[in-house]
């Protein structure tokens, strides 16, 4: 519960982005141009203005469902495929349900009660917007407090298709894509998350869906087994293995790095950075290490892996000197045990965040014995501000009680 009072104490900060530390003369630099600025946070809407004053609620603990075990076939996910959030298009098993079927169901009065959150304010804040009133910050909260519960609501697809939910103009798209309200970014961040999510008819609300969870029997050892492991039959499982955002949006969050390599936001259970000899790095993972890195938010110093071969770099620092020259982008990820130096306002209360994309914009050597190279990243502009604080911090309450509640229940060894 201490985690959940440190996520409501972080929605009294500012997001500020400071001044580079000096860092010095490198041994080796590469002779790259001057990378993009880093991004500044998007000067907010006067409806964002309104929602930015809203207290970040806390949720109790007892809202969240316990792990499924198995799903019924109508509900069994159709595969890792995602959508084209731009321009969204209902999937062919919602499409499929026919009314007649939906007659006799039943929703659930606690599932009714916050899916109406999200319908309620949205109906809100378009009548106001149709009347040139800008909606206020409690119609924001609705919807925000109505979605992050969403993600774990014990529902059924027939319930998102009788709710309506991935309809274009009722259902989730209207926040990101189409309604004629100004919603606030973060809104639209994680309405689009929650769509992807059913969009692939995946409506196990536990936080370790498709995870072999560690205390399950061991037969091959002949105990119970200290590791976590991807389950090989869920078929929700996306990789990695590829630039830029993909499905994933900024601020998404997952409990463990196993959780993060099960979603493809990153794609190695134990390395930081995951990548192609060749191709370069596609995702780096700022945690626990020898070397602790430098967070300035927009700016980040980040150490390669120690070489045992003095004459030549690890595979994966070779994948961010590729990244260097290549100028492709690297999805950057946030551990709360991650080691910086001095104090870092940019870690999550818990787990991991995915905090978007950064150009690596040069490197020195920094041990040539060790071939330990230190990256200078920077992110990109036109991207929303990194989620460390204020309505939009992720992990949100809701995620942060799940992980808590699984923590009670020892229901996983990470």
């Amino acid at each position: 519960m201490a985690k959940i009072e440190e996520a409501r104490s972080l929605s009294q900060q500012s997001q500020q982005v400071t001044l580079s530390p000096k860092i010095p003369s490198p041994i080796v630099t590469t002779a790259l141009p001057v990378s993009a600025p880093m991004a500044e946070p998007h000067a907010p809407s006067p409806a964002v203005v309104a929602s930015t004053s809203a207290s970040v609620p806390v949720a109790p603990i007892s809202f969240v469902p316990r792990r499924r075990e198995t799903l019924p076939f109508e509900d069994s996910i159709v595969s890792a495929e995602y959508p084209d959030v731009d321009s969204p298009t209902p999937p062919k098993w919602y499409s499929d349900i026919k009314r007649e079927q939906l007659q006799s169901l039943r929703v659930p009065a606690a599932v009714e009660e916050h899916l109406n959150k999200i319908q309620s304010g949205m109906n809100r804040c378009k009548e106001k917007a149709l009347k040139h009133v800008i909606p206020n910050a409690a119609d924001f909260q609705m919807i925000n407090e109505g979605i992050h519960r969403a993600f774990f609501l014990d529902l059924t697809a027939m319930t998102i298709r009788k709710k309506f939910l991935l309809h274009n103009n009722r259902g989730l798209p209207a926040i990101f894509r189409f309604d004629v309200v100004d919603y606030p970014w973060y809104l639209k961040e994680d309405a689009a998350e929650l769509y992807i999510k059913w969009w692939s008819k995946d409506t196990d609300p536990s936080l370790f869906r498709g995870i072999r969870l560690g205390r399950a029997k061991n037969s091959r050892i002949g105990r119970d087994s200290t590791v976590d492991s991807l389950d090989p039959k869920y078929a929700g499982r996306r990789h990695g293995n590829f630039f830029g955002n993909g499905h994933l949006r900024n601020g998404q969050w997952w409990p463990t790095q196993l959780c993060a390599v099960r979603d493809g936001a990153h794609s190695a259970t134990v390395a930081g950075i995951c990548g192609k000899s060749g191709v370069g790095a596609y995702s780096c993972l700022m945690s626990g290490g020898s070397y602790p890195n430098i967070d300035k938010g927009g700016e980040v110093w980040y150490y390669g892996t120690e070489s045992d071969d003095p004459s030549h770099p690890t595979d994966s620092t070779q994948h961010l000197i590729e990244n260097s020259k290549s100028h492709q982008p690297v999805r950057l990820l946030r551990a709360a045990k991650m080691t910086t130096q001095g104090a870092n306002d940019y870690r999550p209360a818990e787990g991991m965040r995915y905090d978007g994309l950064y150009e690596v914009a040069g490197y020195e050597i920094k041990n040539l014995a060790k071939q330990v190279h230190l990256f200078h990243l920077v992110r990109l502009p036109d991207q929303g501000p990194i989620r460390n604080s204020g309505p939009e911090v992720r992990p949100t309450p809701e995620e942060l009680a799940a992980y808590e509640k699984a923590k009670i229940e020892k229901k996983f060894l990470a």
